[in-house]
């Protein structure tokens, strides 16, 4: 079995309704808010269900797709245009099929991340997108549920590092193209009413200047790039090839021969 800790998103569904919850949740739509700004299709897929709340309505992709291990009782058939129960590491969709795939802490959820991706690279179309959502195991708020009550959840959890998830990706031939965390905070945030520190404002603009995220949330988007065929062959060699008037292409070597010849013609 593939499937670690299936029941981590079922977990975060409930966990998101708690202050500490929501104030993850928060930051979480306002990243997944502005990574989806440009990303077109056809067909959108989320894998995955981890809240109640649409995380990809403000999607400019004209159909949604929803598939998880287990169908929340929250999920009507008015709020989603389809729904696919299946298992995560089987996948049933078409080869070049997909626009555009969310994975919201899908990955957390699965001891075998890459297979997953393997899996969502298939089914992408070429130029697609894949979104991925994630808890920073060194963010703030991460680590003080690491020791809190919902400790053993979190521990069971595979929280892959953004790192990570990069190298997966640039391994697949992914184009990164967007990385961004959300706002350095060890405290639970009242969206209407927060306002960070001056301190805290100076700290994360210094830390993002040395390339330090320390974010409790982070969201990346990838675009499949489609690579060009090249040649094979193990002494594979261009020849030094030069237009003539005529349009003929001969070798540069041809015309050293030529040139050899008639140089000796005059000299005879």
């Amino acid at each position: 079995m593939f499937m670690q800790n299936p029941t981590f998103q079922t977990f975060l569904s409930r966990f998101y309704k708690t202050p500490k919850g929501l104030s993850l949740l928060n930051d979480e739509k306002l990243l997944l808010e502005r990574s989806l700004e440009k990303v077109f299709g056809y067909y959108l897929l989320q894998l995955g269900i981890s809240c109640e709340d649409d995380l990809v309505q403000n999607s400019r992709v004209s159909r949604k797709v929803f598939a998880d291990a287990i169908r929340p009782s929250h999920l009507s058939s008015e709020k989603v245009q389809a729904f696919v129960l299946t298992d995560l590491n089987y996948l049933p969709f078409k080869d070049d099929s997909i626009d555009a795939v969310l994975l919201p802490h899908t990955l957390e959820s699965v001891s075998d991340p890459y297979h997953l991706l393997r899996q969502v690279d298939k089914m992408l179309v070429p130029e697609g997108h894949v979104l991925i959502t994630g808890f920073n195991p060194f963010g703030c708020h991460v680590i003080r549920q690491k020791f809190g009550e919902n400790s053993q959840i979190f521990k069971r959890a595979n929280l892959v590092k953004e790192s990570r998830v990069v190298d997966w990706l640039n391994v697949l031939g992914y184009e990164i193209q967007k990385i961004s965390y959300s706002s350095l905070s060890c405290v639970t945030k009242d969206i209407e009413n927060y306002q960070p520190s001056s301190f805290l404002l100076i700290l994360e603009h210094w830390m993002d200047k040395v390339g330090l995220d320390l974010g409790n949330v982070y969201c990346i988007v990838a675009r499949k790039k489609v690579g060009s065929p090249t040649p094979v062959g193990l002494n594979w060699r261009f020849a030094p090839w030069q237009t003539v008037k005529k349009g003929r292409v001969i070798a540069n070597s041809e015309v050293h021969h030529r040139s050899s010849s008639v140089n000796d013609k005059k000299t005879s």
